[in-house]
């Protein structure tokens, strides 16, 4: 089926939308990692018993943590350390490119989407918002990775992991 081009138009805008949304929720991803690896895992070692007492542990964290909203997730980023002004400003606009596009961003370009040009400017825009996302992400990792490593998560274990999970997905739609 071939869209006409005001349907093909507005499918992209949807598709930016979509991936600039992706974005937002890979950032929150990296603010979590750093959490644990500034916050949870030195704490964790320090009172290591069992694997099956860390696995717990672990889920107890990351369901706290995932549970929080973007701009809490944030404060607590400030609170483990490894703040600098530079993350702080990029975390800053992160946060207020996700809530408006989380809360506002439809309504607010409610004349614009009606209009051809009105859509090439939101995919411009949506565009724009993606890349500061990212980059914000990759300023924040840039300063987990190194921890990380640290604790043994190097790029082959990071391969290993991706390569287990991709199985499970493979195994798990086998069995529907």
């Amino acid at each position: 089926m071939t869209l006409d081009p005001k349907s093909e138009q507005v499918r992209d805008v949807y598709a930016h939308f979509g991936l600039a949304v992706y974005w937002c929720q890979c950032l929150e991803q990296s603010i979590f990692q750093h959490l644990l690896f500034f916050e949870h895992f030195p704490k964790a070692i320090a009172k290591f018993t069992t694997p099956e007492n860390w696995a717990n542990d672990f889920d107890i964290y990351e369901e706290r943590e995932m549970s929080q909203t973007m701009g809490k997730l944030i404060r607590r980023l400030k609170e483990v350390g490894q703040y600098t002004s530079t993350l702080e400003h990029s975390l800053s606009n992160a946060l207020r490119i996700r809530n408006w596009l989380a809360h506002n961003y439809f309504s607010d370009r409610a004349i614009e989407f009606t209009m051809s040009d009105g859509r090439t400017d939101m995919i411009s825009e949506l565009e724009d918002m993606k890349e500061q996302l990212q980059l914000c992400a990759q300023e924040l990792d840039g300063i987990t990775l190194p921890v990380m490593r640290k604790f043994g998560l190097t790029e082959d274990v990071l391969s290993k992991i991706q390569a287990d999970m991709e199985a499970e997905y493979v195994r798990r739609k086998s069995e529907v």
